[in-house]
């Protein structure tokens, strides 16, 4: 799937888009998505300590709209009166990513209803994770709490 067809079903754009390709989808079941990272990307770590923490994050986010898609794929729109919301259960940063590197996210969903899902992804370059998180994603109508 091309990066303009993923627009077409994410919310996400340039340079907020954190996944370049579809590479494989069950839906209600996994997704494979993959980001290369360049020198200029925002997924490029700055060359300050805080860098470390900046990519990790941003392949955090990857993870985040690699499950969005998953959901997308599996349910269609989300009705237009409730709102996404995603949060983090567990979150290890074991590995790290460079310019040049291929971020593949795969993400598993434990469970997945219209409503709600929990969900297993890892950011890895070359079968190393990067990131390994547990999230979950609640579809809240809007003017009500989750």
């Amino acid at each position: 799937m091309p990066p303009d067809a993923l627009e077409d079903l994410l919310p996400w754009r340039a340079p907020f888009l954190c996944i370049d390709r579809l590479i494989a989808c069950q839906p209600h079941r996994s997704i494979t998505t993959l980001k290369r990272i360049s020198a200029d990307d925002m997924l490029a770590p700055p060359p300050v300590p805080v860098g470390t923490l900046w990519h990790a994050l941003l392949a955090l986010e990857g993870i985040n709209q690699t499950a969005a898609l998953l959901y997308r794929l599996s349910h269609g729109e989300m009705d237009r009166d409730r709102l996404p919301l995603l949060g983090h259960m567990r979150t290890r940063f074991p590995g790290r990513a460079r310019p040049g590197d291929t971020l593949v996210f795969e993400v598993r969903a434990v469970k997945m209803t219209r409503a709600h899902g929990l969900f297993e992804g890892t950011a890895s370059v070359e079968g190393s994770p990067v990131v390994e998180a547990e999230l979950s994603l609640a579809a809240a109508r809007r003017g009500e709490a989750p």
